[in-house]
């Protein structure tokens, strides 16, 4: 399995904790349809917990960005698309961050509207511009 479809059900794990209140274990169970190997589950772990941890950071830095629209505005999947896209960018040095960019349009492309992969891909792209200077704003 890959990290590709580990990164599809990380977005979906959090969809289901945002959308329905849903626990890590709760979203887990409605997510994940097949075993996964440790490595697979680390990544996940890794991934939503640091999301749900940083999420007072990560969310002040898409609402930066997302020029006249507020965070709670946006439809609940490009939210948390661009949540787990920047826990990555910021967080997570071992992913390279054109492929943190990628997955998220790719995600987009998948579960958001006609408009999403677009927004997405610009959102992202202009936060990776200006990623130093978030990193000291932030004090990430």
């Amino acid at each position: 399995m890959s990290r590709k479809l580990a990164r599809e059900w990380c977005f979906k794990i959090l969809f289901a904790i945002d959308a329905g209140g849903n626990s890590f274990d709760e979203a887990m169970k409605i997510t994940v349809n097949r075993p996964i190997n440790d490595d697979i589950r680390e990544f996940m772990v890794k991934e939503v917990n640091g999301v749900l941890e940083k999420k007072e950071c990560i969310d002040g830095i898409i609402d930066e960005y997302c020029v006249d629209w507020k965070l709670e505005r946006l439809n609940i999947a490009d939210r948390n698309i661009l949540r787990l896209a920047v826990y990555e960018i910021f967080f997570s040095d071992d992913i390279p961050l054109s492929v943190s960019i990628n997955e998220a349009v790719e995600i987009a492309k998948k579960y958001g509207d006609e408009k999403s992969p677009k927004f997405i891909n610009g959102v992202l792209g202009a936060i990776v511009r200006d990623r130093e200077k978030l990193q000291h704003r932030f004090s990430i």
